[in-house]
């Protein structure tokens, strides 16, 4: 859900920060920085109240544990499926064998920390830590306790030199990251920094030098010059790779896919700046109160949208009731055609009510890919989330679910149809606690349900002891072993040792699984 969350914003502030322009620029400029501004602290409110967000990027604390009560599968294959794999999941529930997972932003230490273990998985042992991690300010250290009782440690700036001790072939020898404490912070930051804005202002004033602005009313409609579109795009590029919050990753991916990145800029310089001279981009802003209300960025050729792009938002207030999110890419070789069959055809939206306490949300997106060819398939995907939290009840006041659908297209005389492939279902509930300082989700049962038409279906209830928490204060630390592996300076011969005496310990835990 976090990442479902993260994408609306962050779709809705892209198309508020790439636009300005002539005569009527410092207006839409700060009408688009209100609004970006109001959704960011809309949006940011929500998570504070029910993730406790900004305090845990800060400093703080996450963790995930997860037991097994109870459990009813029903389907045609049911029978024969559990002959074998009901011993299994009984012994898991008769020793309380379950699964903690833990988070810590430790600002003090400078450390983010991760960990992921087993609950009462050997015999006479509470806890079993499968992996634990510390991404500090000098090194990346990672562990397996209960296999081999030493922390492999690279420096925290030297990540690809170890990538490149391990494939070699794959990865080029001068690639490098760096993974520091402080670094890793900046990708937790919804805003650019000062001198990334600069950058993505820059750019689009390139964008905006030549442009053809007209108002009517709340209205205004936007016609760009193609040649400062040409100017723009790289200017884009280079605000992008600069940007504070994903430099490092843009530096790694372009020494990564050095030869790829080569052959998009090469296109770029060739037959892009040619398409791109036959082509008319255009956007419209509807404004109300000084805030964006609707945006909509086309590209056409030949009086034909190949590109269409929308965003709305209904109730700055609350984003969250009314956003909408619209594109639809069509084939450039169909303009010629008497048709407006897309190939990219993906809409979003959401609707609810948040609240300190109370949120209430829907979000659906559709997905569909369509080809205007006599032999072609229709692919379509539908999918629907909902999540809703109420503070201020004791009981029963928590649930999430989610609602996936797939089709395909039929060829022949029932071409334009849809059949559906898959249908999936989920759902959680349980209680959800806020204190000042802590919010703890608890689930008791996850539902789940897998329909396939003219197949099977099968339905999958669990009973469970499940939570989630999130809390401004450290819980439980994540203890390392002391001794430590410098990965960058251990020999073949001692790898090899290693590797024995892993293999003996994961031999002798065998004989003590709790199954």
């Amino acid at each position: 859900m976090k990442y479902i969350r993260s994408f609306i914003f962050i779709i809705a502030i892209g198309i508020f920060t790439i636009s300005c322009g002539n005569k009527d620029t410092k207006n839409i400029i700060s009408i688009k920085n209100a609004s970006a501004e109001k959704l960011i602290n809309s949006f940011t409110k929500f998570e504070d109240n029910f993730m406790l967000r900004s305090d845990i990027a800060d400093n703080g604390y996450e963790q995930l544990n997860f037991f097994l009560i109870d459990y009813d599968i029903q389907g045609p294959k049911v029978e024969e499926f559990m002959q074998s794999t009901a011993p299994v999941i009984d012994s898991v529930i008769e020793n309380q064998i379950g699964v903690t997972s833990r988070f810590i932003n430790d600002k003090k230490a400078k450390a983010f920390k991760f960990s992921y273990a087993f609950n009462n998985i050997l015999q006479n042992e509470e806890k079993t830590d499968v992996i634990n991690i510390v991404m500090g300010q000098k090194n990346i250290e990672a562990a397996s306790p209960s296999i081999f009782n030493k922390a492999f440690s690279i420096p925290a700036q030297d990540l690809g030199k170890a990538l490149a001790l391990i494939a070699p072939k794959e990865v080029p020898a001068n690639l490098n990251i760096d993974l520091t404490y402080n670094t890793l912070r900046t990708f937790t930051s919804i805003r650019p920094d000062k001198a990334s804005q600069k950058r993505y202002d820059k750019a689009q004033r390139i964008l905006y030098k030549d442009a053809v602005i007209a108002r009517n009313g709340d209205t205004y409609s936007i016609v760009f010059n193609n040649d400062n579109i040409v100017k723009f795009i790289p200017a884009l590029i280079h605000a992008v790779k600069n940007d504070n919050r994903i430099k490092v990753l843009w530096n790694f991916y372009e020494k990564l896919l050095e030869k790829e990145f080569k052959e998009i800029e090469e296109k770029f310089n060739t037959e892009i700046k040619d398409n791109i001279k036959d082509c008319t981009f255009t956007e419209e802003l509807v404004v109300k109160d000084n805030l964006v209300m609707k945006d909509i960025c086309t590209v056409s050729i030949k009086g034909k949208e190949i590109v269409h792009i929308e965003i709305g938002i209904k109730n700055y207030e609350n984003p969250i009731d009314g956003m909408t999110y619209t594109l639809n890419i069509a084939d450039p070789k169909l303009i010629d055609k008497d048709t407006k069959a897309a190939i990219i055809s993906f809409v979003f939206a959401t609707k609810g009510t948040i609240t300190d306490t109370t949120a209430d949300i829907d979000y659906s997106a559709s997905m569909s890919f369509t080809n205007d060819t006599d032999d072609s398939s229709l692919s379509d995907l539908d999918m629907h989330c909902y999540f809703y939290a109420d503070t201020t009840k004791q009981d029963d006041n928590f649930e999430v679910g989610m609602d996936v659908t797939a089709y395909n297209g039929l060829d022949g005389k029932d071409k334009g149809t849809k059949q559906v492939l898959m249908n999936i279902a989920m759902q959680a509930l349980g209680t959800v606690v806020k204190a000042p300082d802590i919010i703890i989700y608890k689930v008791d049962t996850i539902d789940m349900d897998l329909k396939a038409p003219d197949t099977e279906q099968y339905a999958v209830q669990l009973e469970t002891d499940a939570s989630v928490i999130y809390s401004k204060n450290i819980l439980e630390d994540i203890v390392m072993p002391n001794d430590t592996v410098k990965v960058l300076e251990t020999k073949v011969n001692e790898w090899q040792a290693i590797k024995e005496e892993i293999t003996a310990n994961l031999n002798a835990l065998s004989t003590l699984i709790n199954f």
